[in-house]
């Protein structure tokens, strides 16, 4: 499997989606998807920041009077479906199922129509970037793929080519096999996106309560709640692990 990555970057203006999260610092998101057919695919998005910048990015996907994020200048007459899976207060989960994209030119599409189909699409949105990772069966056409993609894209985003290459492994989410409360999980994640285990850290817990519009306290016991589960977790499956080995050379 083949592995390529770009970045569009944006100015302010040229997406109404990515104002919101020019506009807030802390807003995020996190996205996989697939081609399933040369006109149309699926995504699933989720957004983590405050409630106001989810209530926006919410009217933008759902609301058909408002503004879509738009890459290209093309008429796009695609037909959209989407559809919450999650909202809590900080969390937004969005599954859109796209089709009729023939007459669209934004990266799925053309992804859909001069790759190979099987593509999984991963990328995260921070600020004013928005970061592609492609994993492909082959890289056939791939530079078809990137003329397309930069020639189409509007004034005020830049395409920058990263890499292609062999596949590393797919990036997962490492605290799906310990079972976490819903409330626990947000504050630890957002604990992470926010660099409070970076070495210095790079917010503080009232900074945290803060951003989760939570109280102190709160995030602290969430924070020590969580922690505690994933440490019994590590060494549970660790000392299974252990076991397992163990039998196997005996």
């Amino acid at each position: 499997m083949r592995e390529l990555t770009f970045e569009l970057g944006y100015q302010d203006g040229a997406c109404p989606l990515m104002d919101v999260f020019m506009e807030y610092p802390t807003l995020t998101a996190d996205s996989i998807g697939s081609c399933i057919q040369r006109d149309r695919f699926w995504l699933i998005d989720r957004f983590v920041g405050p409630s106001a910048a989810l209530d926006r990015i919410e009217r933008i996907r759902l609301d058909g009077d408002t503004p879509r994020e738009e890459i290209t200048s093309s008429d796009c007459r695609a037909i959209r479906q989407h559809e919450i899976l999650e909202r809590p207060s900080t969390t937004l989960v969005l599954y859109s199922f796209v089709k009729r994209t023939h007459t669209c030119n934004s990266v799925m599409a053309l992804a859909a129509r001069h790759l190979d189909l099987g593509v999984i699409f991963q990328s995260q949105r921070r600020g004013n970037c928005h970061s592609w990772r492609l994993l492909m069966p082959s890289d056939e056409n791939v530079d078809v793929f990137c003329e397309q993609a930069e020639a189409h894209l509007d004034d005020g985003i830049r395409f920058t080519l990263g890499r292609l290459c062999d596949a590393e492994q797919l990036n997962y989410d490492s605290l799906a096999s310990v079972s976490i409360p819903r409330e626990q999980r947000e504050t630890l994640r957002a604990a992470i996106e926010h660099g409070y285990y970076e070495t210095p850290r790079d917010i503080t817990v009232s900074e945290l309560a803060d951003v989760l519009d939570v109280p102190q306290s709160t995030v602290s016991y969430r924070l020590r709640q969580a922690e505690a589960r994933l440490a019994k977790g590590y060494l549970h499956r660790s000392d299974g692990e252990f076991r397992a080995r163990a039998t196997k050379h005996t």
